[in-house]
């Protein structure tokens, strides 16, 4: 499960100009000849995906953190960003020796999720299903509504291997859907996506196209999953997160919302050269004739869940970019200038979802 290859590289400017949307590769789109870039990133990973794979734990691991070592000294805006974000969560009264060992810490398991990002395809079935026990939680939060024929929104953070739980659900034969956004070049982007799909998860960006299709599977009675503690596109809910006003995306209420769907937390940390799985009960946000409310609803309970689990981990939350922004940021532009889609992408949901009245029925006799 991912947003952006694990997390977001290579460093992002200050004060980034307004943006044209970007559109994904024909890879990526599962369409057309992909181009020249895109077949070397695909062939980027495979060649690392064989190299990672034949190093012993131990040595993978260390070379990882080597890696996150170095890495933290050549970015230091994204350093900062880290340290910033540390803050809001631990409070002023941790020293900034102790944040700055956090941090560290955190450029480090980063690097070890892009070695598992390689390394996930060449891993047997058995291997990821054993790989990630659940410590807290229980298989049942998805299974039983999945039997149903009921969609589950997994939500996530970019919080210890959390790019590893989409491997292991697929290893685990659940059909999965991951919501992502690229932050990273295209190049990086293509490689982490054909990893991921090797693995058997579908991708869907955030697009108009990306989010029918998350929908379709959602009313398919099929699973996807999103991270929802950085608001990527800048066009978010205000809400209060860790005692201190920002925006974070609305889609995984917005969709579970209207598709019927449950929503469940998962958030995979790091333990030794091991992970631990950690399963939130399903809860359903309200649906009544008041959209703002139902999502004022279900945002406080996505955002108890996120708190509770980035909290008990802060020195794993692999998150690049300033959650608190110093300065409100120029939004992220979904559709072109003038276009009649040009509003929020979320308001427009209903347009590509069935009628439905209150009562859950379609609308259509």
């Amino acid at each position: 499960m991912a947003s952006s290859g694990g997390a977001s590289t290579p460093e992002a400017p200050a004060a980034p100009a307004p943006r044209r949307a970007r559109r994904p590769s024909p890879e990526f789109r599962g369409h057309g000849r992909p181009d020249l870039k895109s077949r070397l990133s695909i062939a980027f990973a495979e060649a690392m995906s064989w190299v990672v794979d034949a190093l012993p734990t131990p040595l993978r691991n260390w070379g990882a953190d080597r890696v996150g070592d170095i890495w933290i000294r050549l970015t230091p805006t994204y350093r900062a960003s880290v340290i910033a974000n540390i803050g809001q969560v631990v409070g002023p009264r941790v020293p900034m020796a102790e944040k700055a060992r956090m941090a560290r810490r955190i450029y480090r398991i980063s690097a070890r999720n892009f070695a598992d990002l390689f390394r996930a395809p060449r891993m047997s079935r058995d291997e990821l299903k054993q790989s990630l026990p659940i410590v807290d939680g229980d298989w049942s939060y998805l299974d039983e509504p999945l039997a149903r024929g009921q969609g589950v929104v997994l939500l996530s953070a970019h919080l210890g291997a959390f790019d590893f739980i989409g491997h292991v659900l697929a290893a685990r034969g659940y059909r999965l859907t991951t919501v992502t956004g690229r932050t990273t070049t295209r190049f990086l982007f293509d490689a982490a996506t054909s990893l991921r799909q090797k693995g058997g998860m579908e991708m869907a960006e955030a697009s108009p196209s990306g989010i029918r299709k998350v929908i379709l599977a959602l009313q398919r009675g099929e699973v996807a999953a999103f991270v929802a503690d950085y608001d990527l596109f800048q066009n978010g809910l205000p809400v209060l997160f860790f005692g201190r006003e920002t925006t974070l995306p609305p889609g995984s209420v917005r969709i579970a919302r209207d598709t019927g769907a449950v929503i469940v937390g998962a958030f995979a940390r790091r333990v030794g050269n091991g992970y631990a799985l950690t399963l939130t009960p399903p809860f359903s946000p309200p649906k009544t004739r008041d959209l703002d409310a139902d999502l004022a609803v279900g945002m406080a309970m996505v955002v108890e869940r996120l708190e509770r689990a980035i909290a008990a981990n802060v020195d794993q939350w692999v998150m690049f970019q300033r959650v608190w922004p110093l300065s409100p940021p120029e939004p992220f532009r979904v559709f072109p200038v003038g276009s009649p889609l040009e509003s929020e992408l979320l308001k427009r949901v209903d347009a590509v979802l069935p009628p439905r009245r209150l009562d859950g029925s379609d609308g259509r006799g």
